[in-house]
């Protein structure tokens, strides 16, 4: 196994940082004065002087065993990691000390500080677990873990290589993490940053196009390669890369938008006059255009972020989401406060949403970029496509419930309610492929369905779809009369599925489906992003298609054992998925 590694080992100095005495930036205690999110030019210049050396990006582990599935935010946490010296204030974590472990990432010369401090603020020192590592700054977001389950249900951690090269104790941090919770850990030399990437926890990805360009100055990949990185790593199958919204600045994703679950994405919203206006009603248009994991389109809301100082857009956005809970940045202006506040409220019902002042919080960056959630190695998950057309007859409920717990599933159940107003409970079985299934029978007379799924295991954990549920539920138009097929639900434009067998030998064969008549391109590439064969293009009618590959290359020649990468371009989308050849 190879890793990320240091051409030598050092202490930072606690002065290191990239901005002028005049510009200093310092943590909620006053201790230290902090480096930037951004790398500035002075914090170049003293880490030269301490004779120290970059990151390499020149080795990686292999990647997790697949099927992967990359943790969404809002999936069971069961801790959040932050640093000290702090950029946040006390009263956040006091709150977050109820829900979740505080994983406080400090060096061994402020950890009797950071002791003594906490406790005489009110934090619950029972909730608090120590990472005791040299580090350089308080991004967690952006350097600390990435969370997968590989295709034995198992967590791991997947280290990205930060884009940060002057801050490679930082780099370190999640080796050091996985070394102390006990999760493997996988390391890429690819760079990247945690606030320019937001998943769905259903392989479907995003971020700016900041991650090709540093991917291409820094490591000499492409655009394709990256994508296979991100497939082999993450299982990630669509990777929406999106232009910039401003010329400066950090570029990450998490200024400007945010997933809120598998259908749901918040956008900024500024006002006309300012330079990005155009560009952030563009995106949140294209957005709204984009089928989400579900088939639907992405729902997308707006939250007004007012001109804070200097004219920059306040980061409404930037907010954390652990388990039900929604902590959101405030700027110091009630009315626009608490307007962000109601709009995280009527786009996510349900969760439990709280504000923070913080006159540290910029425009750039605010609470997410300085907090990062721990997955829960047991948690359960249940994962669910909402009906929300109307539905004649009684209606298929599915949903796929895993125990990563190793235990048994102890209850699954769907709970409804027609015009009568009472609830009822049926109870999900089990099919042969592991979902669950139930029906809910036709009303006597035609009128809206509520409905929410519940579930539980032997480990004593309970979640269900909504993730907020009782408090939220799915409501659809229930008619009464002859029975939908099982399952409908809203077409995707476009449809990648499994290949089978995987993994094979000679052949296998791939599937897909277009909602309509499209141009439509299937094609091979070799675990590095490198085109090895297209096995279809064209234009393809709508409907099913199927097309074999015998493991050769566009020459005819007989490709060794290995993971390949197949590819579907359709619906102005890519899907991408991985096949194993055995010989």
């Amino acid at each position: 196994m190879v890793r990320v590694f240091l051409l030598c080992t050092f202490t930072m100095l606690l002065g290191l940082v990239g901005l002028s005495s005049a510009q200093a930036v310092w943590d909620t205690d006053h201790l230290e004065e902090l480096i930037p999110q951004a790398e500035g030019t002075l914090e170049k210049v003293r880490f030269e002087e301490q004779n120290l050396d970059q990151i390499s990006v020149e080795l990686r582990d292999n990647p997790p065993t697949g099927p992967i599935r990359n943790c969404a935010e809002w999936e069971p946490t069961s801790g959040v990691m932050l640093r000290y010296p702090l950029g946040l204030p006390y009263s956040l974590l006091r709150d977050m000390d109820d829900h979740v472990m505080l994983h406080v990432v400090v060096s061994s010369g402020y950890q009797a500080t950071a002791q003594s401090n906490l406790e005489s603020q009110g934090v619950d020192m029972d909730k608090v677990q120590f990472l005791v590592r040299n580090n350089d700054s308080i991004w967690t977001r952006d350097y600390g873990p990435w969370f997968i389950f590989n295709g034995e249900g198992q967590l791991g951690i997947v280290n990205h290589t930060y884009n940060r090269p002057y801050r490679p104790n930082d780099n370190l941090i999640p080796l050091y993490f996985g070394q102390q919770q006990d999760v493997p850990v996988y390391s890429h030399s690819m760079y990247h940053t945690g606030g320019n990437y937001m998943t769905d926890g259903a392989h479907i990805s995003s971020s700016t196009r900041l991650v090709y360009n540093e991917a291409a100055s820094s490591n000499g990949m492409s655009s394709t390669e990256v994508d296979a990185l991100m497939a082999q790593y993450y299982g990630v199958e669509n990777y929406a890369v999106l232009d910039y919204i401003e010329y400066g600045g950090i570029h990450h994703i998490d200024t400007w938008a945010k997933f809120l679950d598998e259908e749901n994405v918040l956008v900024k919203e500024v006002w006309t006059s300012h330079h990005t206006y155009d560009d952030l009603e563009q995106r949140a248009t294209l957005l709204a255009s984009l089928p989400s994991s579900t088939g639907r389109n992405y729902q997308v809301h707006r939250v007004y972020c007012y001109s804070i100082s200097g004219g920059s857009p306040a980061s409404y956005t930037n907010s954390l989401i652990l388990n039900n809970h929604i902590y959101v940045p405030l700027f110091g202006n009630a009315i626009y406060d608490d307007a962000a506040l109601t709009t995280y409220r009527q786009a996510a019902p349900g969760y439990e949403v709280s504000g923070y002042y913080y006159s540290g919080f910029l425009s750039d960056d605010a609470l997410h970029c300085r907090t990062k959630g721990i997955m829960d190695a047991g948690m359960l998950r249940v994962g669910h496509i909402p009906v929300r057309e109307d539905r004649e007859g009684a209606v298929s409920i599915e949903a796929e419930i895993v125990a990563h717990s190793g235990g048994q599933i102890t209850e699954a159940v769907v709970n409804y309610r027609h015009n009568d107003g009472t609830w009822y409970a049926v109870d999900m079985e089990a099919d042969l492929r592991g979902n669950y299934l139930a029906e809910i029978p036709s009303p006597s007379e035609p009128g809206p369905c509520e409905y929410y799924i519940s579930a539980g295991d032997d480990s004593g954990r309970t979640a269900g779809m909504p993730r907020t549920q009782p408090e939220a539920t799915y409501i659809f138009n229930h008619l009464a009369g002859i029975s939908a097929a099982p399952g409908a639900q809203l077409p995707e434009a476009a449809l990648l599925k499994g290949n089978y067998p995987n993994p094979f030998n000679p052949s296998t064969t791939f599937s897909f489906t277009l909602a309509f008549e499209d141009e439509a391109e299937l094609s091979i590439l070799d675990a590095r992003g490198h085109l090895v064969r297209v096995l279809a293009s064209g234009t393809h009618a709508a409907g099913d298609h199927t097309i074999e590959w015998d493991g050769r290359d566009a020459n005819g020649r007989n490709l060794p054992s290995g993971v390949y990468l197949y590819r579907l371009k359709a619906a102005g989308l890519q899907y991408t998925r991985t096949a194993t050849l055995i010989k």
